[in-house]
């Protein structure tokens, strides 16, 4: 518009100059939005499982000569820490980033952690402190982790089995220095092979720290046989050969000592076995076998007296060394064969002779063992006869006993029954006693009253006619009364012979 307000009219220059810059202004968002977002885009980055991120700044302070690590936030370069699982943005001007696998470690193994920067270790030191690179004392155990490659390298080492049957000797190769130096073993925390084992299990010791070595404590056996045959001189000089076997063991309290004492780079068992076991047979069989005369090995008596005397001698200098022998048994001497024969020929007449005596002596004691069955039966025969008489008279003696007791109770009763017969016959003495006097009695009341009943008639005779006619009467009344009797037959005849 013009200044008095009425439209002005743009020319077609101006037109087309308008169209152009609103073109740019168009291109120019436009193209700042596809920059954004391909910023967007670009800084965008996902972390998958078991990855882990690497973050290196591209603009900031350089590093020092000789470090790879960016120790702090304002420094450009490879950073300390890493990301883990997840999604992330970061400027793609300012930050790049490497995604890599976290570190895994497996079961049985044990991870050491090396570190790549920092300063310097010091003279004669092996495991770095805070700040120094190399051997961290952090170790990894089973499982997965996210450490930066750059600044953390991990070294992957095997557990340490102790199986049953074996004890582990532990020995420091990083602490304080020992306060003894010229013992074989240190106290705890000093570097050295330490006084106390391990019992068995899996460790998973520091291999710069600490080192766990398996030893077998189980018994073991030694043949000397074949190259490892003992030769000695006899008395007389003769070469003398001896085959045996030896049992030993290590003393379980003194492990730690004999490994160091004895063990090189050889395994144990060698090592003891060379150093201590063969040593020792050697010296002691050269020692006291030169005291007998060559024929004495083949004599059963010396060889087992030299057997006891070399178990004896070898378990008394090899517990000295921690070693305990727990069987030596020599199963052959052997002499030249130039004196051997004689030697066994004479040895052979020698036991057939005691055989012979031990024969002839058996025959004696079988003798004397059959004499000896025979007094016994006999002994067993009179005992059982004695035990019969006295069980008879044992017997007779209760019989008799029973007797005497039946005979007291029977004679008791007769007592009984002597004394219950005089009673009832002073009771029948006193009934018959009472009886008679009631007779008497009653007779003489009788008497009296007949006497009083014939002074009453004036004398007895004619009370004594009272009474039979008293007596008589009513028979002679039933006599003439009965028609049919034979008393009226008789008067029925008299009649008849009067008629």
């Amino acid at each position: 518009m013009s200044e008095a307000g009425t439209p002005r009219l743009r020319l077609p220059f101006e037109q087309a100059l308008g169209k152009a810059t609103a073109c740019v202004v168009t291109g120019a968002i436009g193209f700042v939005v596809l920059g954004l977002l391909g910023i967007l885009v670009s800084g965008q980055f996902t972390v998958g499982r078991g990855e882990c991120a690497i973050l290196i700044k591209k603009t900031g302070e350089d590093l020092p000569n000789g470090e790879i690590i960016a120790l702090k936030p304002e420094q450009k370069g490879i950073q300390l820490d890493v990301l883990t699982e997840g999604w992330y943005w970061r400027n793609p001007y300012t930050w790049d980033w490497e995604i890599v696998d976290q570190t895994t470690i497996n079961a049985g193994q044990v991870g050491m952690k090396v570190r790549t920067f920092g300063a310097p270790l010091d003279p004669g030191q092996i495991v770095a402190r805070d700040g120094q690179r190399g051997i961290m004392v952090e170790t990894l155990g089973t499982g997965r982790f996210p450490i930066n490659p750059y600044a953390f390298r991990v070294e992957r080492v095997a557990a340490v089995e102790v199986p049953g049957g074996f004890v582990g000797v532990k020995i420091l190769m990083s602490g304080k220095e020992p306060a003894n130096p010229n013992d074989f073993l240190v106290n705890d925390g000093e570097r050295g092979t330490q006084r106390h084992t391990v019992p068995p299990g899996t460790y998973y010791p520091h291999p710069f720290i600490e080192q766990i070595v398996p030893v077998d404590v189980r018994s073991h056996r030694f043949d000397m046989a074949g190259d490892m045959a003992i030769h000695f001189p006899s008395f007389e000089g003769f070469d003398i050969q001896m085959d045996g076997t030896i049992e030993w063991k290590i003393d379980p309290a003194r492990v730690p000592e004999v490994y160091v004492r004895y063990v090189d780079k050889r395994d144990v068992i060698t090592c003891i076995t060379d150093e201590v076991i063969l040593p020792n047979a050697r010296a002691f069989s050269r020692i006291e076998g030169s005291k007998h005369l060559a024929r004495d090995f083949i004599a059963g008596i010396t060889r087992e007296k030299f057997q006891a005397q070399f178990r004896e001698g070898l378990q008394k200098a090899c517990a000295a060394q921690g070693i305990l022998i727990q069987s030596a048994l020599v199963r052959d001497t052997i002499p030249p064969p130039a004196i051997a024969k004689p030697i066994k020929d004479r040895e052979i007449a020698i036991r057939l002779r005691e055989m012979y005596t031990q024969e002839k002596e058996r025959e004696r004691q079988q003798k004397l063992l059959s004499m000896e069955e025979r007094m016994k039966e006999r002994k067993t025969e009179m005992k059982k006869t004695e035990a019969d008489v006295s069980v008879a008279i044992t017997g007779m003696q209760q019989e008799k006993d029973v007797a005497l007791i039946e005979a007291s109770r029977q004679l008791d009763v007769a007592k009984l029954q002597l004394e219950a017969a005089q009673n009832q016959g002073e009771a029948k003495i006193a009934e018959g006693k009472s009886k008679a006097d009631v007779i008497v009695y009653k007779n003489a009341a009788e008497a009296a009253g007949l006497k009083n009943a014939a002074a009453a008639f004036g004398d007895g005779e004619t009370y004594v006619k009272y009474l039979a006619n008293q007596k008589l009467a009513p028979a002679i009344q039933y006599v003439l009364s009965n028609t049919d009797g034979p008393f009226m037959e008789l008067f029925r005849k008299l009649t008849d012979m009067k008629k």
